[in-house]
């Protein structure tokens, strides 16, 4: 189950924009592969605070046999790992410069949020024992160029990482380890961490030091700026109470790259599009017909029109 989405972002600088981009391709494999999965709980985006420090993670999976932590890497060209541990990005066919390696980053989160977790759950000795495989997502468009020992383990291109993540879990289902987490635990967790979420402001773009670099700025980033909360249409007025985040405009379309926006026709900005039931306020989920959109929500079981594409 997706328990939570990235957080607003939004900023000027493209190499923010590219990683918060890889970070949206990485969301959406995550959605496709564990939407529907009532035992692993998806949180995309959490930061911590604790003790003057702060720790974010791209994102967090909880499932029966411990936690995975996902560090996304946007990279166009080439990334190299060495045998001696070092990175390397590569522009063209002679140019290399060296970046901190993302394998190290996803230990340090890793030891935060042990420590976060076993001092909030008093429970310190169940985490720091239990089970957090850490895996670094590389770009689609990236090629990895492995050391001469070959492949690192828990890195992988974004799509392989859902698949790692169910084989590691079927290996020790497999060697008969005992499940660490029952899921009303994996849930607590889940509802502590999204409380203690303290994200950046949607306009301070976290712009990582390694990422730095010339990247592609996909297309899906203009769609994660600031959230829309749809107000209660009525299925005679479909589309009345939405309107462009930049001009107020209520020429709008929906469409979709990752996950459904609002483009203004306007002005020609994107609004990030966040459904809730009309009837209870809890979070909703977006199906399309033809151009007619319907948010159903689980809680209520019912489904009501929200938006009609040239209504």
């Amino acid at each position: 189950m997706i328990y939570k989405e990235l957080d607003p972002f939004s900023s000027e600088d493209k190499f923010a924009r590219s990683g918060r981009a890889a970070e949206e391709r990485m969301a959406f494999y995550l959605k496709r592969f564990f939407a529907n999965d009532p035992e692993i709980v998806v949180l995309n985006g959490i930061r911590l605070e604790h003790n003057g420090d702060a720790a974010q993670v791209d994102h967090l999976l909880i499932h029966s046999h411990g936690l995975s932590i996902v560090e996304s890497k946007s990279v166009v060209g080439k990334i190299q790992i060495k045998d001696d541990g070092q990175w390397l990005r590569w522009f063209g066919a002679n140019q290399s410069r060296g970046m901190a390696s993302p394998i190290t980053q996803a230990r340090l989160q890793e030891r935060f949020f042990r420590d976060v977790l076993g001092k909030a759950s008093k429970r310190p000795d169940l985490f720091s024992t239990i089970p957090f495989d850490l895996y670094v997502a590389i770009s689609d468009s990236g090629i990895i160029l492995w050391p001469k020992s070959g492949q690192v383990e828990g890195v992988c291109k974004a799509d392989q990482v859902p698949d790692r993540i169910l084989a590691a879990n079927t290996a020790r289902m497999n060697s008969g380890q005992a499940q660490g987490l029952a899921l009303p635990d994996r849930l607590k967790i889940a509802e502590f961490l999204v409380k203690a979420n303290k994200p950046l402001g949607p306009y301070e773009g976290d712009v990582k030091g390694e990422a730095k670099v010339e990247t592609e700025v996909a297309e899906a980033t203009k769609a994660q700026e600031s959230a829309v909360t749809p107000a209660k249409d009525s299925p005679e007025t479909p589309s009345n109470g939405h309107g462009c985040r930049q001009c107020n405009s209520t020429d709008l379309e929906i469409r979709y790259v990752y996950s459904y926006y609002f483009f203004c026709k306007a002005c020609e900005t994107n609004t990030t599009i966040k459904p809730s039931c009309p009837k209870c306020g809890e979070p909703g989920r977006l199906r399309k017909q033809k151009n007619t959109f319907y948010v159903t929500c689980e809680k209520c079981q019912g489904e009501e029109v929200f938006f009609v594409n040239g209504g």
